[in-house]
């Protein structure tokens, strides 16, 4: 019985896939979601945030980010999107992205970024993890976490329904991981094109360490939805010179050891 939910609900996932070649991962892949569904859902989304999210207001704070976040989407490797960008009334240091185009960037987050250079990172962050469809992936991931536990719920077995509960979590945390890697090597590209100072975005990630060093919250680095920033610092130098410094490769080791 186990094998025949697997089967059924695998067979009706696969029907469902399109297969693309991703100018933003250089692979092809197959996803459930293409192009217009994915609008839907991030408009979906957005709606959802708009009523119940406090924008900023100002012109000239818009009319800034709204010029540096242009010129990345001009250079970025998904024309098939209308991006947006809002900045979020809120002191909270963070940015965040949905499927279909959508960045949102905190106004505390804002607030402590020095010029255009290290705003471009941060919006170019965002921007690779539309243009990479992480998103998109991680909600394909999670149907396979389902069928997975309607297998081991059909088999009667409580212990292995709690095995492929923490294995599937572990997965699914490593794999956020890499597109957070993957985001950033985006980043750096899309701003190089744009015109910016790619380096810049290790100050950004210095920020995003001292705010981390604030928090009272400390997870087992393998099983944090993003990277510690010291992790990303050595990702983006990579991508900015095409090395590996003798400093990074500590902090990749010295991150992976806490």
């Amino acid at each position: 019985m186990k094998r025949l939910y697997s089967l059924f609900f695998v067979l009706i996932m696969l029907a469902g896939c399109t297969s693309e070649y991703n100018l933003a991962t250089g692979k092809e892949e197959r996803l459930l979601y293409g192009s217009e569904k994915e609008i839907n859902l991030g408009n979906a989304v957005a709606a959802q945030i708009e009523k119940e999210t406090k924008f900023v207001a100002d012109l000239d704070i818009n009319t800034r980010v709204r010029s540096i976040f242009d010129r990345l989407v001009k250079v970025c490797d998904r024309k098939d999107l209308v991006f947006t960008v809002r900045i979020i009334d809120d002191e909270t240091v963070n940015a965040f992205s949905i499927p279909g185009g959508y960045v949102y960037i905190y106004k505390g987050l804002l607030d402590k970024l020095k010029d255009d250079d290290e705003i471009a990172g941060v919006l170019g962050h965002e921007i690779g993890h539309i243009t990479a469809k992480h998103s998109l992936k991680r909600i394909q991931k999670s149907y396979g976490y389902t069928l997975m536990q309607i297998a081991s719920i059909g088999s009667g077995d409580a212990e292995l329904a709690q095995g492929v509960n923490a294995i599937l979590t572990t997965l699914y945390f490593a794999y956020s991981r890499e597109d957070e890697f993957e985001a950033d090597e985006l980043a750096v590209k899309y701003t190089r094109k744009a015109g910016f100072d790619p380096s810049k975005m290790t100050a950004v990630l210095e920020v995003l360490q001292a705010e981390e060093e604030k928090s009272s919250l400390r997870q087992v680095n393998y099983f944090r939805t993003h990277p510690y920033p010291k992790e990303r610092m050595a990702v983006v130098n990579k991508a900015v010179t095409g090395e590996t410094s003798f400093r990074d490769y500590l902090n990749l080791i010295g991150s992976d050891n806490e």
